[in-house]
C-alpha cells in the first residue's frame, strides 16, 4: 500500500474501502501482480496529505473524529455509477432523496441525490469538493451530487462527526468531502446498461476520463465527461407489493368521543386490498339537510351513524351514472372516511394514488476540466469548469380528487327520477355528499424539473519552506433551475361544481342552462359548469379553463475564498506541533420566481412558490493546534491532543465561535483510543430566511376568550431566525491486532445535541402552547379583550434534535484458494433519533421503518443495519458479493400493537399490526480482465427478488427497502 492510501486508512479507522485499497497494492495483495494506480496515488508526499475533518497535515497518527473513505474500487466492486448511491448504502447514512424517494413530490429538483447523515436531516451535512464548497440546487441549501462527476472522483472522505470548527457551518452530522483525482494520468471509459427483471428502471451510463502532462511537465490538465438515464418505475400497479394495497383503516366501529371500541377490534386497522372512495362517477358517501337552527345535519352510512344520523336506505350503496341516475355501488369492508376494504367494479386501481410512478426517470450529463499549472518550483497554480444538467421526471400526483363535494339536489346534471328518491326518503334533504376521482383526465402536475450547474475554481498553493505551506482560492457557483408542471386545476375548479339552471333574465344565457351558481351575480366571470357524473363527462371547455400549466424557477449564486496557511510551529520531545490557520469570505444568494396563477394564490394546491432574493455573506477565521504528548513511552506509544476554533460572522444570523477539541491515544500499536467533543452550527437556508412570508386570516380555535376567533396567521420564511447550535461528543477505538495480519476494526460512540433547529407549528399548537404551557407567548399577538389577534406560523428556532449510537467499520484481507479475499463491514446501532418540538412532544425516529403518516415523509431509521462486501479476486477475475441486512422494526412509533406492553383496543392509539419485517439483500458481481486495459463485468442485484416487506404501507419505504427487485446489469471498462 502505498504511504497516501496508508495515512488514510489510518485516519479514517479503517474506512469501508481500505482493504480494497490495500487490495491494489503489492505489500498487500501477494499473490497478484501490481495493478496500476493514478498518479494522484502513486506520487503524493507526506506534507500533501489533509485528511477531512482537520486543517492539520496529518503525518503518522490517526485523525480524532472518524472518518470513512469510500474509493472509486467500491463503485467499481458493485458496478455503481453514482458515487451518491454509493454513499447511501453505507448505514450511518439516510438516502432521504433519491429518484426512489422523491417520486410523490413535485419539487424544484426531482429525483435529486442528497446526502444525510445520521439522520439528522441533509441540510445538516455539508457536502464538499475537494475539501471546497459546492454550489447549493434547492431552497433548503442542499447539494444534488448528480452535478459532481463520478468518473473523476477519486474517492470521498466522510466525517462521522461535527466538523464546524474546520469547515464552517452546516457541518452538524459530519462532512461528505469529494476528493477527485486531479493528477490522473492516461485514459479510462466505463459503460454499462441495466434493466429489471420486469423490464423497467433501465439505467445506461457512458463516462470517460483522461489526463495528461503538458509544458514539459510543468502543467497537467485532466477532463471527464459522463451521461445517465435511469428510465424510472411506472405506477404501484407495476409491483406485486404495492398492489396488496396495505393500508391503515381508522376503525368505523371505534367511538373517538367515548375512546371505546364497539367492534372488539383496534382504534386503526392495517389491511391489505383498501381503496379510497372514490370513482369517476361520483360515489354517494353522505346527505345534508337543516338542523332547524341555522345548521346542517350529516347524514352517513357508517357504523357509528345512527338514529338522526343515519343516512336513509334508499340512497345507501349507490353511486351516479353518466345520466345522473343513482345504481348501485359496491361498498367493501370496513368503511371509514374515505377509505375501505375491497372496492367497486367502477374503480380500475387505487385512485387517490395511482398513476404516480414508484421511482422517477432521470438523466444527467455533466463535464470537468481541470488544470494544474508550476509557476515557480514552490508556487502552483490551477483552474477548473465544472458544468452539469440534470432533468428530474416527470412525476405527477394522482388524477384529480373531489371529496365531500356538495351536490344541490337541484343540480341539473342530477335526473328528476334521483331527485324524487331523494325527496321519498327523507324530504328535507338539500344536498348529497360525492367523493369523485376525474381519472379520465390523468395524473394532475406532470413535473419535469431541469437544473443547470456552473461551477468555475480558481486556486494557486505554494510552500514557503520545508515545514510550512499555503494555499488560497476563489470558487464561483451558479444553479439555474426550472420546474414545469403540465395541469394543475386553478381553485375556480370548486365554483364550477355548484351547478345550477339558469333563470330567466340573464344577459346571454338561456334559462335552464346548467351554469355555476357564481355566475349568477357575476354573469360575466366565465365560470364553466363541471359534470361529475360519469367517464369523461367533464368537458373540454372546462378541461381547457382550469386545468393550466404551472412553473417554477430557481437560480443560486455561491461566491467563495480563502487563505490557509499550514505547517510545524516546532518540534518536541514526541513530534511536531503543527498549526494550521486561515480565513474564508462567502456569499451566497438566491432567487426564484412562479408563474401568475401561482403568485396569485389562483391553484387549489400550487406546487411552486416565488422565493424573493435573499442574500447571505460570512467572514470567519480558523485556528487548529495538533500537539503531540508522547511517543515511544512507557505510557504509551503515542498521544495526540488536536484543538481548532473558527470565529464566524454571517449577515444576517449574527456570530458564532465554534470550536473542536481531540485526543487519540495509542497505548500499543494493537490499540488507538480516539475522543473528540465540539460545537457546531448550522445556518439558516434560502427557504427558511427568505422574507416570503405570507398573512392569511383564519377562524381558529382561541383557547384565551373561547370558541372560535379570527386570526391573522403568518407563515412562510423568517429573515430573523438564529443560527442553529449543535454539541458532538464522539469516543471510539481502534483494534488492529499484531496477531491478526490484515484485520482492522473500530467502534466509535456518538451522541449529537442540536438546540434551536428550525421548524414550524400551526397557528392552534402555539396558542395551545402558550395557554396550557405558558410557552411560545411571543409568537402571539393580542387584543386589547385578550383575543388572538396574530400568530406568528412561520419557520422559528424551536425544536431539540438527538442524535446517538454506535458505528462499526471493519475490514479483513487474507490470501487463500489462490487469490485474495477481502472483507468490509459496516454497521451502525441508532441508540436514539429522535425530536422534540417547543411543546415539548416528543417524535421517535429510530427502531422505526414503517412510512406511517404522510407518504411524504417518511423519516424513520432501524435500530441498526449491517453492511457487508465480500470480494474474492485472482489476477484475471474476481466476484464480489454485497449483503445489507434491516432488522425488525416499528411500523408506527406514534402507536401501540398487539406485540407491545400497554396494548388496549380501547386505546386511540391502538393499531392491529405494530411492526415491518426483517430484510435481506444479495447483490452479486463478476468481473473479467481481458487484458491488463480492458475488462468486462455483469452484476445482479436482489438476487433473491426480495420484495419490500408486506406490512409496509401504499407505495412502502424506499428508503430502506428495493423498490425494484431483480436487477441485472452489464458493462465495460477500460484504462490506459
Amino acid at each position: 500500500m502505498n504511504l497516501q492510501g496508508a495515512l488514510l486508512c489510518r485516519s479514517s479507522a479503517f474506512a469501508l474501502t481500505c482493504a480494497t485499497i490495500a487490495a491494489l497494492s503489492p505489500a498487500m495483495a501477494q499473490d497478484n501482480p501490481p495493478q496500476a494506480q493514478s498518479d494522484a496515488a502513486a506520487g503524493v508526499s507526506d506534507a500533501d496529505i489533509v485528511v477531512t475533518g482537520s486543517r492539520v497535515g496529518r503525518k503518522g497518527y490517526d485523525a480524532p473524529t472518524p472518518v470513512n473513505v469510500v474509493g472509486e474500487e467500491r463503485l467499481q466492486q458493485l458496478a455503481i455509477d453514482n458515487v451518491a448511491d454509493a454513499l447511501n448504502q453505507i448505514p450511518s447514512f439516510r438516502p432521504i432523496n433519491t429518484p426512489a424517494s422523491t417520486f410523490f413530490r413535485v419539487s424544484g429538483n426531482i429525483g435529486a441525490r442528497t446526502l444525510d447523515l445520521r439522520g439528522l436531516g441533509a441540510t445538516r451535512t455539508l457536502t464538499l469538493v475537494d475539501g471546497r464548497r459546492f454550489v447549493p440546487s434547492a431552497d433548503d441549501g442542499t447539494v444534488d451530487i448528480n452535478g459532481v462527476p463520478s468518473m473523476l472522483i477519486q474517492r470521498t472522505e466522510v466525517v462521522t462527526g461535527g466538523a464546524s470548527a474546520a469547515y464552517g457551518a452546516n457541518a452538524v452530522s459530519g462532512v461528505v468531502n469529494l476528493i477527485l483525482d486531479t493528477k490522473l494520468n492516461g485514459f479510462k471509459a466505463n459503460a454499462s446498461y441495466g434493466i429489471s427483471q420486469r423490464g423497467d428502471a433501465s439505467s445506461l451510463f457512458v463516462g470517460a476520463a483522461g489526463g495528461t502532462d503538458f509544458a514539459g511537465g510543468r502543467g497537467h490538465v485532466v477532463a471527464a465527461i459522463e451521461y445517465a438515464r435511469e428510465g424510472g418505475i411506472g405506477p404501484c400497479e407495476e409491483r406485486s407489493w404495492c398492489t396488496r394495497y396495505t393500508n391503515y383503516v381508522p376503525n368505523p366501529g371505534y367511538n373517538t368521543a367515548t375512546r371505546t371500541s364497539t367492534n372488539g377490534l383496534p382504534a386503526t386497522l392495517v389491511l391489505q386490498g383498501t381503496s379510497f372512495v372514490y370513482n369517476e362517477n361520483g360515489i354517494v358517501v353522505g346527505a345534508r339537510k337543516p338542523n332547524g337552527a341555522g345548521g346542517t345535519i350529516t347524514l352517513g352510512q357508517q357504523v357509528l351513524n345512527t338514529g338522526a344520523t343515519s343516512l336513509p336506505n334508499a340512497l345507501r350503496g349507490k353511486q351516479f351514472d353518466s345520466n345522473g341516475n343513482l345504481v348501485p355501488y359496491q361498498f367493501g369492508n370496513y368503511l371509514s372516511g374515505i377509505l375501505q376494504q375491497l372496492d367497486d367494479p367502477t374503480q380500475p386501481y387505487a385512485l387517490g394514488l395511482s398513476p404516480l410512478p414508484l421511482m422517477v426517470p432521470t438523466k444527467h450529463v455533466s463535464g470537468t476540466v481541470h488544470a494544474d499549472y508550476e509557476l515557480t518550483d514552490s508556487i502552483t497554480a490551477s483552474v477548473e469548469f465544472m458544468y452539469s444538467k440534470v432533468t428530474g421526471g416527470p412525476t405527477a400526483r394522482s388524477a384529480p380528487l373531489d371529496a365531500g363535494v356538495a351536490i344541490n339536489i337541484n343540480n341539473p346534471y342530477v335526473s328528476d327520477a334521483t331527485r324524487a328518491t331523494i325527496l321519498a326518503a327523507d324530504p328535507a334533504i338539500t344536498h348529497l355528499v360525492i367523493n369523485s376521482s376525474s381519472w379520465a383526465l390523468g395524473s394532475l402536475s406532470k413535473a419535469t424539473s431541469k437544473v443547470d450547474t456552473y461551477r468555475g475554481a480558481f486556486a494557486l498553493k505554494g510552500q514557503l519552506s520545508d515545514q510550512w505551506d499555503w494555499d488560497a482560492y476563489y470558487t464561483y457557483g451558479r444553479v439555474d433551475s426550472r420546474v414545469g408542471a403540465d395541469n394543475n386545476r386553478l381553485a375556480e375548479w370548486n365554483n364550477a361544481l355548484d351547478v345550477v339552471s339558469a333563470p330567466a333574465g340573464l344577459p346571454g344565457i338561456a334559462a335552464g342552462t346548467p351554469i355555476c351558481r357564481s355566475t349568477i351575480a357575476n354573469p360575466a366571470n366565465g365560470c364553466i359548469p363541471i359534470n361529475l357524473f360519469g367517464f369523461g363527462n367533464i368537458s373540454q371547455a372546462a378541461i381547457d379553463r382550469y386545468i393550466v400549466p404551472e412553473w417554477q424557477t430557481r437560480r443560486f449564486e455561491q461566491h467563495a475564498a480563502a487563505v490557509n496557511l499550514r505547517g510545524s510551529l516546532f518540534s518536541t520531545w514526541a513530534g511536531d506541533v503543527k498549526l494550521a490557520l486561515g480565513g474564508e469570505w462567502r456569499r451566497d444568494t438566491a432567487e426564484g420566481e412562479v408563474d401568475p396563477n401561482t403568485a396569485a394564490g389562483r391553484f387549489i394546491a400550487a406546487n411552486g412558490s416565488a422565493l424573493p432574493f435573499t442574500k447571505t455573506s460570512v467572514v470567519e477565521g480558523y485556528l487548529e493546534v495538533a500537539v503531540p504528548l508522547l511517543k515511544d513511552s512507557p505510557l504509551g506509544r503515542s498521544l495526540d491532543v488536536d484543538g481548532a476554533i473558527r470565529q464566524t460572522h454571517y449577515d444576517p444570523f449574527g456570530d458564532a465561535t465554534t470550536w473542536k477539541l481531540g485526543a487519540v491515544y495509542r497505548p500499543i500499536d494493537d490499540i488507538t483510543f480516539r475522543v473528540t467533543r465540539s460545537r457546531d452550527i448550522r445556518a439558516p437556508s434560502a427557504r427558511e430566511s427568505s422574507p416570503n412570508a405570507t398573512t392569511i386570516q383564519l377562524p381558529l380555535p382561541d383557547p384565551f376568550v373561547g370558541g372560535t376567533t379570527s386570526q391573522f396567521v403568518v407563515t412562510g420564511g423568517n429573515p430573523g431566525l438564529n443560527l442553529e447550535k449543535g454539541d458532538t461528543f464522539t469516543a471510539g477505538v481502534v483494534l488492529r491486532p499484531s496477531f491478526i495480519r490484515n484485520f482492522n476494526l473500530s467502534i466509535d460512540y456518538y451522541d449529537i445535541k442540536v438546540e434551536g433547529a428550525i421548524d414550524s407549528l400551526t397557528g392552534t399548537a402555539i396558542a395551545n402552547a402558550c395557554k396550557q404551557k405558558n410557552l411560545l407567548c411571543n409568537l402571539i399577538q393580542f387584543n386589547p379583550n385578550g383575543s388572538i389577534n396574530t400568530v406568528f406560523s412561520n419557520f422559528q428556532n424551536l425544536s431539540k434534535l438527538h442524535a446517538e449510537g454506535l458505528e462499526l467499520v471493519s475490514d479483513f484481507q487474507v490470501p487463500a484458494l489462490g487469490g485474495n479475499f477481502n472483507f468490509q463491514v459496516n454497521g451502525n446501532y441508532v441508540i436514539d433519533l429522535s425530536t422534540i418540538d417547543a411543546t415539548g412532544v416528543k417524535t421517535q425516529l429510530d427502531n422505526w421503518t414503517g412510512n406511517a403518516g404522510s407518504v411524504t415523509n417518511i423519516q424513520g431509521v432501524p435500530r441498526w443495519k449491517l453492511d457487508g462486501v465480500i470480494t474474492y479476486s485472482r489476477p484475471t477475475w474476481s466476484m464480489t458479493f454485497h449483503g445489507r441486512y434491516i432488522p425488525r422494526a416499528l411500523l408506527d412509533p406514534t402507536k401501540i400493537g398487539p406485540e407491545q406492553d400497554g396494548y388496549d383496543i380501547n386505546d386511540p392509539n391502538s393499531i392491529s399490526e405494530n411492526h415491518i419485517s426483517s430484510r435481506f439483500y444479495l447483490d452479486m458481481t463478476g468481473t473479467l480482465k481481458v487484458n491488463e486495459s480492458f475488462e468486462i463485468f455483469a452484476t445482479v442485484n436482489n438476487v433473491f427478488d426480495k420484495d419490500q416487506p408486506e406490512e409496509l404501507r401504499l407505495i412502502g419505504n424506499p428508503l430502506h427497502f428495493d423498490p425494484i427487485g431483480r436487477f441485472f446489469k452489464i458493462g465495460v471498462r477500460t484504462r490506459w
